[in-house]
């Protein structure tokens, strides 16, 4: 499983990107956000990626930030949101605008992105609301106690495996149903009971 390329960038053009990685391309498919901030041909680059595995392909999805890939992933997280779609979104919309507009629950906005009607809107405004509200409290409060405990409780869960995003939702149960917990090894072993459900 590809987690992040670095190497040069060989080409680019709308959707994607080519990148020379020690001698073998890899082609990688980035919304308009990461390719406005895609540096000119032959400089450094580096991308987060998500490595799509389908029965008959494998795609690989691109990131300038990480807030970008952990949106994608909570948008893919929806039913009948893919890959494509979600790119497309964010190649319609920041980051940062498709995280307001899903904690202020403004589905009218998410509508407008490519490929998404007002019914899958308002399945992502419904199903994501309470973790992109915990997503924006991370980077709004980066220095705050429970942000470091909450980035070690992931960083131990996705190294056990787990995806970032089912992590997330984990982490974030055995908050609400354990507030007076802030350790952790018990806030690890609390989400793992969720997680092993």
């Amino acid at each position: 499983m590809i987690t992040f390329l670095r190497g040069n960038l060989f080409s680019k053009k709308a959707g994607f990107v080519t990148m020379d990685v020690q001698g073998v391309g890899y082609a990688v498919r980035v919304s308009n956000y990461t390719l406005d901030r895609i540096p000119s041909h032959g400089e450094n680059l580096f991308l987060f990626i998500y490595h799509n595995i389908t029965e008959n392909d494998q795609q690989l999805f691109g990131f300038s930030t990480e807030e970008e890939k952990l949106i994608f992933e909570l948008l893919i997280s929806v039913k009948g949101v893919g890959p494509k779609i979600a790119l497309a979104l964010l190649s319609a919309m920041s980051p940062v605008q498709i995280s307001e507009a899903i904690v202020q629950q403004n589905a009218s906005l998410i509508a407008q992105g490519p490929g998404i009607g007002k019914k899958s809107a308002e399945r992502i405004v419904l199903e994501l609301k309470d973790k992109m509200e915990l997503v924006s409290s991370d980077h709004t409060h980066t220095a705050s106690p429970m942000n470091t405990v909450q980035n070690e409780v992931l960083s131990a869960l996705e190294a056990l495996g787990y995806p970032k995003n089912r992590a997330l939702t984990a982490f974030q149960a055995a908050r609400k149903d354990h507030p007076d917990d802030s350790s952790v090894s018990g806030l690890i072993k609390t989400s793992l009971n969720y997680l092993q459900r």
